[in-house]
């Protein structure tokens, strides 16, 4: 977070902004790879929906601060997650 709000600051001045988007839990091929089925249930059971993210649902935040709509955004980390305390 604190090097996006450093890179912010460094880039605004040439109209460039800078932001990054911190998912929890989004599902990928690799994932389950890597990952034990076990683990992979004690996960998805600590998100508030009882799921994973899809991709895609990354992905829309990832468009939305590429598009003019985050005009004015910059140096913000944006959690993608419905995880629960």
């Amino acid at each position: 977070m604190a090097l996006t709000r450093c890179a912010a600051v460094e880039a605004a001045e040439f109209g460039v902004r800078v932001n990054a988007v911190a998912p929890s839990l989004a599902m990928h091929p690799h994932l389950v790879k890597a990952t034990s089925a076990e683990l992979l249930r004690d996960l998805t059971a600590r998100e508030a929906f009882g799921r994973y993210a899809e991709p895609w649902e990354v992905a829309n935040v990832i468009v939305f601060l590429a598009s003019g709509y985050s005009s004015y955004m910059t140096g913000e980390t944006v959690s993608v997650s419905s995880r629960h305390p």
